[in-house]
């Protein structure tokens, strides 16, 4: 993964060098080269909690002083009426729905928005699907925007119960197994091949101004190995595969706002939410004794 050094330090109050970063994150165990100022950084496969320029810095936290992440949207947000039934709860126990609707899509791009293209040297494809590459990258959640004026309702999660044809994102016609987890809408059409890769008849273009945008959490056994086996290339899967943070999803869907609140007007928000796991709190003794004894240290309660 490809992450900038710049976006790093920008929340790094000491400011270190590119070198001494690079020094801190081989000591935490980060393999990486860099290249024009962009750590290009091989990460273990049970290191998903550092696909994001956020799950970095949290790592970083041990030898800087980091500051809060990302400022986000504060204000209030109408609950969002929508007919949406998740039938793979087993596998899907967190997921919303941000319907938005902005006065002008603006044309040019401005802070850290603007950065993220600048600095990665990345193409742009339109306002909502930009802002949602640039959310996976700095948060580690994957988002799917849909033109929300091409939903027809009733909105479903399930699996296939028999092999059907969908068009995805990248124009790719591709034969989808049963079994496998795909978003429906209200004529039986798959509009989303679930934490791989949206649809082409549902996507968003340079004129979408309502957007749906789907936030969840699937469960990584569920989508290991589907890019590979239909044959697409896909950063979501990749992330989900791995793991993402099942309990960030205000925080996210909050930072799509405030970028969106950055360059245009919102003029209507709304927001569903469907929450079946909730964290369990967990506790550790804290124990001098047997501190010192793991680290063959002498270190005093107060220290």
């Amino acid at each position: 993964m490809k992450i900038s050094y710049n976006h790093l330090i920008r929340n790094i109050n000491s400011k270190p060098d590119i070198n001494e970063v690079s020094d801190r994150l081989f000591q935490l165990g980060h393999e990486h080269e860099i290249l024009n100022n962009i750590f290009d950084i091989e990460f273990t496969p049970n290191r998903g909690d550092c696909l994001s320029v956020n799950g970095l810095l949290r790592d970083l936290r041990l030898f800087y002083d980091v500051k809060d992440f990302n400022d986000i949207y504060e204000g209030d947000i109408e609950p969002l009426l929508i007919d949406f039934s998740n039938n793979a709860k087993e596998y899907c126990k967190n997921i919303s729905f941000l319907q938005i609707e902005i006065d002008e899509i603006p044309k040019n791009y401005n802070n850290s928005l603007e950065e993220y293209f600048l600095e990665l040297n990345l193409k742009r494809n339109n306002f909502f699907t930009d802002i949602s590459n640039f959310i996976s990258y700095e948060t580690g959640q994957p988002t799917h925007c849909y033109d929300s004026t091409k939903i027809i309702e009733p909105i479903k999660l399930d699996f296939t119960s028999a092999k059907s044809e969908f068009d995805t994102l990248f124009d790719k016609k591709i034969q989808i197994n049963e079994d496998n987890l795909v978003f429906f809408d209200g004529t039986n059409n798959i509009i989303n091949l679930a934490g791989i890769m949206g649809g082409k008849e549902t996507s968003c273009n340079k004129n979408t101004k309502s957007v749906l945008i789907e936030c969840a959490h699937f469960d990584p056994e569920i989508i290991i190995g589907k890019s590979i086996k239909y044959g697409i290339n896909s950063e979501a899967a990749y992330k989900f595969e791995r793991n993402t943070d099942h309990q960030n999803h205000n925080f996210v869907l909050r930072r799509f706002l405030k970028i969106i609140e950055e360059h245009t007007t919102i003029k209507n928000i709304k927001l569903y939410e469907e929450n079946s796991q909730h964290q369990k709190k967990e506790s550790v003794l804290f124990d001098i004794n047997i501190i010192n004894s793991i680290l063959g240290t002498n270190i005093r309660d107060n220290e």
